[in-house]
């Protein structure tokens, strides 16, 4: 896949999606950010996700994009990539991420995501528009750029360009206005 936007409109539309998530963390207590069976989009039938089950689910797909793109420097394919390509391999990485880090406290699930958010920006902002639209450096079945594969893990359709948490919290005030009991 080729990327459907430049670097500077992804970094600007991933920051925006990581200051929704911090205004979300400042916004909610401990217990709401840990009651279980509060996230009621984008998920499978059998998930009871809490906030921070979101979390983890957010940090995972970004945490594979760093990998990634520090393998595609390198001239090597992730496995991500054709683990994103099948059904199954899609459902496993979505339920492995949260369960690999359901045993972290909020306070690390946090810190995690944080550092996370931040070695994210600071990657994209270090690549070059050059590197950006570089073709794959291993064989694909269709033209594929670095920015191609970054969308393919960040943002695979349905989900809006560059914003994932509207996928499973599409209205935010809804959201914090139900785990307060407004």
């Amino acid at each position: 896949m080729l990327a459907t936007t430049d670097k500077a409109t992804a970094a600007r539309l991933l920051a925006m999606e990581h200051t929704a998530v911090k205004a979300l963390i400042g916004a909610l207590t401990d217990d709401e950010m840990t009651r279980p069976d509060t996230i009621r989009h984008g998920l499978y039938p059998d998930q009871k996700l809490s906030f921070k089950d979101l979390l983890a689910h957010l940090t995972t797909y970004e945490v594979y994009t760093i990998e990634a793109v520090e393998d595609w420097t390198q001239g090597q394919k992730h496995w991500i990539i054709d683990a994103l390509n099948s059904h199954e391999g899609g459902i496993r990485v979505h339920y492995d991420g949260i369960e690999e880090r359901r045993g972290q406290s909020l306070g690390e699930m946090i810190d995690e995501w944080e550092a996370t958010q931040l070695a994210l920006m600071r990657m994209l902002n270090d690549l070059t528009d050059e590197v950006w639209n570089s073709p794959a450096p291993y064989e694909t079945d269709e033209p594929t750029d670095l920015g191609g594969m970054v969308e393919m893990i960040l943002v695979q359709p349905p989900r809006p360009l560059y914003r994932h948490l509207p996928v499973h919290v599409p209205d935010v005030g809804a959201y914090v206005r139900r785990l307060k009991g407004e």
